[in-house]
């Protein structure tokens, strides 16, 4: 079978041949028809997972896809052969990833059916960002018409977040780039105003005196972050998915700070696929790929600023409904 790789941490990621995998006790063998791309790939590729879960050579990457389930290993009573399926395919050793024509993964992975009228390339897009900001907005626990400001808007977890927050009755306020502010206010903000500028936090505050309900910030560093969860009122919650609060809060800080942990599951993959099927939530695909073409994403993604979520289409199992746009950046 065809998979990218990388034959060591760092190496170059390429497009190699496979033995067709098989499914172990408790083992999904999947046909894999889309595979989501996350900027985690990357990191992945260059060791980040090194020290903390064992790892397979040649590496295939890709944590999120969909396709179908060919075979069933001793022990499935979740899934059947046929069954269509999404979800984050990660698991020990590192190395049996998405971006291949066959994988396997445990049913005891956050995977699960994929949802009714969906395709698999919007499928694929859907797990790790769409349970993250599920999660993370959980998290924060805001009430309806209370105000949500979000930093790094336009990426793949915060096109899903926009959305889940809107439909919550939240009045989200999100900062981005310029050139992707038409989009965000498309997926539901109330306000949008430009990252790249160098007066926004200043903007922020002028708009907003009382300041805001709540801050989910998806793409600050630690000596970042300050500034924007100062904009919160206090008794209001600042989190963030990127680690940059701090371990303690400040002396005589009435703001909560939140390092926000994405724990995959089964559950809550279903709870955002329902949020999918109901029309509450697009998914939110901006780029469409096939398989041969994943060194050069990875390459672009890695740099930040690309919109929404690209996707890698494998096989003939990655038929969408989707806008006509696919295989061009939007």
């Amino acid at each position: 079978m065809q998979a990218i790789a990388v034959r060591s941490f760092r190496a170059p990621p390429e497009l190699i041949e496979l033995p067709k995998p098989v499914a172990g006790p408790g083992e999904l063998l999947v046909r894999v028809g889309a595979a989501g791309v996350n900027p985690y790939d990357a990191k992945i590729a260059e060791g980040i997972l090194a020290s903390v879960m064992p790892h397979r050579f040649p590496l295939v990457l890709g944590v999120d896809g969909a396709g179908t389930v060919e075979a069933v290993g001793p022990g499935v009573t979740r899934f059947d052969s046929g069954d269509r399926v999404f979800g984050q395919f990660l698991h020990a050793p590192v190395g049996t990833g998405t971006y291949c024509e066959y994988t396997t993964v445990p049913q005891s992975n956050a995977v699960a059916r994929i949802p009714s009228r969906t395709e698999a390339v919007e499928a694929a897009a859907i797990p790790t960002a769409g349970m993250t900001a599920l999660h993370a907005l959980d998290t924060l626990g805001l009430a309806r018409g209370q105000t949500l400001l979000v930093i790094g808007a336009s990426g793949g977890v915060g096109s899903f977040a926009v959305q889940l927050a809107a439909s919550r009755g939240l009045r989200v306020i999100a900062l981005t780039r310029a050139a992707s502010s038409d989009y965000v206010r498309s997926l539901g903000a109330t306000e949008v105003m430009a990252r790249d500028e160098p007066d926004a936090v200043e903007r922020i505050r002028r708009s907003h005196p009382d300041g805001v309900d709540g801050l989910l910030d998806l793409a600050s560093s630690s000596a970042a972050f300050p500034a924007y969860a100062a904009l919160v009122r206090s008794g209001g919650i600042a989190g963030t998915t990127v680690h940059a609060a701090p371990d303690e809060a400040p002396p005589g800080a009435g703001t909560r700070t939140r390092n926000i942990d994405l724990t995959p599951s089964a559950a809550l993959l279903d709870r955002i696929g329902t949020e999918v099927a109901a029309g509450r939530v697009r998914v939110p695909v901006r780029a469409v790929r096939p398989l041969a073409d994943a060194p050069q994403v990875l390459t672009r993604i890695r740099g930040g600023g690309a919109e929404g979520k690209t996707v890698l289409t494998i096989g003939a199992g990655a038929g969408r409904d989707g806008p006509g746009d696919a295989g061009r950046d939007a």
